[in-house]
């Protein structure tokens, strides 16, 4: 019985490792050939909105500059909810503490999200006409694989070799 049990889990993970190495390397979520947004650096998206040399450049600099920009409010967040975590877990900790600690994230979180907003319109600045409808024909693909992904939750299926745990 013993040797049948150690059989059985062998074969059990020896098939579970091959659907994975079936993937290959590179397949991930998007999976291959897709234009991912985050993919290679952005190369693959800027390859798909044919952007010029300029373009990349500036963009570039806009997410830098973005980046070093927000650098303090997204310490200052983090900080934040180190904070709301331990007020949270400190049982002498009253209602309206935990809610004055939930708003000063909640302010955080709003104000690197003007700034997103505020970037977001800086880039569409530097895209073409074309440019644009391409990356919101990119982003409506986008949406349908995920609201195919969801249709898969409902059915029963779940990411992961184990689901959500």
């Amino acid at each position: 019985m013993k040797k049948v049990y150690i059989v059985s889990t062998v074969v059990f993970f020896l098939a579970l490792s091959t659907t994975v190495f079936a993937f290959g390397p590179g397949a991930g979520f998007m999976g291959k050939g897709e234009y991912g947004f985050h993919r290679e650096g952005g190369k693959a998206l800027a390859a798909y909105l044919d952007l010029s040399k300029d373009q990349i450049d500036e963009l570039s600099q806009l997410r830098q500059k973005n980046r070093t920009d927000t650098q303090g409010l997204r310490s200052d967040l983090l900080q934040k909810r180190m904070e709301l975590k331990m007020v949270y877990a400190d049982p002498s900790a009253t209602d309206a503490a935990i809610l004055t600690k939930q708003k000063e994230v909640d302010t955080l979180k709003q104000k690197l999200q003007d700034k997103m907003t505020q970037l977001k319109l800086e880039e569409r600045k530097i895209f073409t006409t074309e440019q644009l409808t391409k990356l919101g024909k990119a982003a409506q693909n986008l949406k349908n694989r995920r609201d195919r992904m969801k249709d898969f939750s409902k059915r029963g299926i779940r990411p992961g070799a184990w689901g959500r745990m």
